[in-house]
């Protein structure tokens, strides 16, 4: 299995010391899931030659010291924020914009990289409605919250996966769009490294995947969130 921190649609017609290091995927209007130190700094730049221009977004929730010389910029979430994911958007100096869902961790101070993908951007299809939707419950899902109209589910039901994990469907949010959301836990007593595809095997009518993170230690667990066609 290979670990990405990303978020990954589906459809083909959708689309300071360092602990570690997260080295993630992007492309041009993407949205990526990233874990930042809830309570010391994270340094984040991009991979290459390309370099950060401006990062903004929720003000209320981090603060952001830019390193203009090195183009990487170091955030730290404010006091009382808890450990609730939030959002904000990145440019990089080759006029590419990121959406990044960041969820803060009780962990030491880490980096994230992230790593331009060109010929990628998806500008043309994020002008179709369908794909707005789509984006906007997965974000919401993503933070915890439903959009107007959609409501929450508990469901509570384990489901078959690999004999290494432990798969439970904790609830559904129904609304014009359908978002699965699981918690995987890796039982077995060696390193888990997710990726999206592995997961398509958990119905034919999957449209898009998110993994919170890639990377499970024997004993962790993540959360996923699966979006199907109605």
């Amino acid at each position: 299995m290979r670990g990405r921190l990303t978020v990954l649609a589906l459809l083909a017609a959708l689309d300071a010391p360092v602990a570690a290091l997260q080295v993630i995927d992007v492309a041009d209007g993407h949205t990526v899931t990233i874990q930042i130190a809830a309570h010391a700094l994270t340094r984040i730049g991009m991979a290459g030659e390309r370099r950060i221009d401006r990062v903004w977004g929720l003000d209320d929730r981090m603060t952001v010291e830019p390193d203009t010389d090195g183009g990487e910029v170091f955030v730290r979430p404010l006091a009382g924020g808890g450990l609730r994911p939030f959002s904000f958007f990145v440019r990089d100096d080759a006029g590419a914009t990121y959406t990044v869902i960041a969820t803060p961790v009780d962990m030491p101070a880490d980096a994230v990289l992230l790593r331009a993908r060109p010929g990628e951007s998806t500008a043309s299809l994020d002008a179709h409605p369908r794909i707005l939707r789509l984006k906007a419950a997965l974000r919401a899902a993503a933070m915890d919250e439903t959009l107007p109209g959609a409501h929450r589910v508990t469901v509570g039901r384990t489901v078959p996966l690999w004999v290494e994990a432990h798969l439970v469907l904790e609830h559904r949010i129904e609304g014009d769009d359908v978002i699965d959301v699981y918690r995987l836990e890796n039982v077995s007593d060696a390193e888990m490294r997710l990726d999206e595809r592995e997961l398509r095997a958990l119905g034919p009518d999957i449209v898009a995947i998110a993994i919170d993170q890639h990377v499970l230690a024997p004993g962790a667990a993540t959360r996923v969130l699966i979006a199907r066609a109605r």
